[in-house]
């Protein structure tokens, strides 16, 4: 029924194309570098397992059969080429690279009976228009806030912009927002990117929300919760760049004189924190963890009260259903997409306001036993709705609605 393009590095498409697998849904799944069958022996080498590049790339192995996989290895040597370079314009042409290689595939799906054609915005390309005289469903997948507010976001401290700031965009995302016009419909993964389209000014096509789910690989990783410390343990994790409230996060520690507090960094610090990042992560109460692993990140979520995460923009951040499954009080902003609701999953707060982030934290440590009590409801809420099988299943429900067989 589909064929699903995943584009570049380990990304949620890969999930989609496993779930709909399971369903018997799937067709052919179309993906940049992937370990198969003869990579994963060279990976395995002795001398290669022990790299850290080798083993994300061997992370990105998804449960669907490999005679349905196609890498596109090529198009992302490319980009990773001009990510060595800094290459604005290589980028954009390793997507359209991406795009130029898909279509032989597409072919060759609609040939075999596919009718939807779930694609990732940026990696659509040229590939849109061989779909399309297939006469196959065009299903953009976007995963974050729409092309034209990104950039302006940032610029305005998370506040959702006016119409009429929107009109300009970089390169790159005047790309994405060509493969998202091209489209039959949208499926985004937070009402807030959908809420983002609306600001856009966006009204043609309609708009899905599915939310992601935690995979089961994730949720079989959770320790136990020990006893609360005398010390508040504060925990961000994700890239360490203004996008993601860095910013933020520097200015409301700065607040935080009155309670015993201590908070652990996890994840890649962006280019534009560089410099502040050095400073603030010598800290005595600051402790930088690196990147870690699943299993690190789930014992680093399971010893943190509160995870914090005053994103600007985002899609629907995973690590915040991650820590919600962990038993976290998640403090956050609207803008990263996710299901906390104010008071029951933890607290939201207004983008761009380090003194509420401090507000927020300082009263959750003024209340810890009720911290406690939302974090183990938190861990109940996302094992009861938010699995990557519910995720699945309202996937399979949309294919079906779109295909007209609902």
């Amino acid at each position: 029924m589909v064929i699903i393009s995943n584009g570049f590095s380990k990304f949620h498409l890969s999930v989609a194309a496993a779930e709909a697998d399971r369903r018997h849904l799937l067709t052919s799944f179309l993906t940049g570098a992937y370990p198969t069958r003869s990579l994963r022996k060279i990976l395995s080498l002795p001398y290669i397992r022990t790299n850290s590049k080798a083993n994300r790339l061997a992370a990105r192995m998804d449960d669907v059969p490999e005679e349905q996989v196609h890498p596109l290895f090529s198009a992302e040597v490319l980009h990773a080429l001009g990510a060595v370079f800094h290459s604005g314009a290589m980028d954009i042409e390793s997507l359209r690279f991406y795009g130029r290689l898909a279509c032989r595939h597409v072919e060759r799906a609609a040939a075999a009976g596919a009718r939807i054609y779930h694609y990732r915005a940026g990696f659509g390309g040229a590939s849109l228009e061989v779909a399309r005289k297939r006469g196959m469903f065009l299903l953009c997948d976007h995963s974050i806030a729409h092309p034209l507010t990104v950039e302006a976001l940032m610029n305005n401290a998370g506040r959702m912009p006016a119409r009429e700031e929107t009109l300009s965009a970089g390169k790159i995302w005047m790309h994405f927002f060509q493969d998202i016009e091209q489209a039959d419909a949208v499926l985004v993964n937070s009402h807030f990117v959908r809420d983002t389209f609306v600001a856009s000014g966006y009204d043609r096509l309609p708009i899905h929300v599915i939310y992601l789910g935690i995979d089961e690989a994730f949720l079989t990783r959770i320790p136990e919760r020990k006893a609360a410390s005398s010390e508040f343990s504060l925990l961000f994790a994700g890239t360490f760049d203004k996008r993601k409230g860095a910013e933020l996060l520097i200015g409301a520690v700065g607040r935080l004189d009155n309670i015993p507090w201590r908070l652990e960094i996890a994840g890649p610090v962006g280019r534009d924190m560089a410099g502040r990042a050095q400073q603030f992560f010598s800290h005595p109460r600051v402790k930088y963890l690196g990147n870690l692993s699943r299993l690190e990140l789930a014992r680093a979520m399971s010893r943190a009260d509160v995870f914090v995460f005053p994103s600007l923009a985002e899609g629907s951040a995973r690590v915040v259903f991650e820590a919600l499954a962990c038993g976290c009080y998640v403090i956050t902003t609207p803008n990263s997409g996710s299901i906390v609701e104010d008071g029951v999953h933890g607290a939201i707060i207004p983008p761009g306001e380090s003194a509420a982030l401090a507000e927020a934290v300082e009263n959750a440590y003024q209340h810890r036993d009720e911290v406690s009590e939302i974090g183990k409801n938190n861990t109940l809420c996302v094992r009861a709705k938010y699995r990557q099988c519910d995720y699945g299943d309202q996937l399979a429900g949309l294919y079906k609605v779109l295909s007209g067989e609902s």
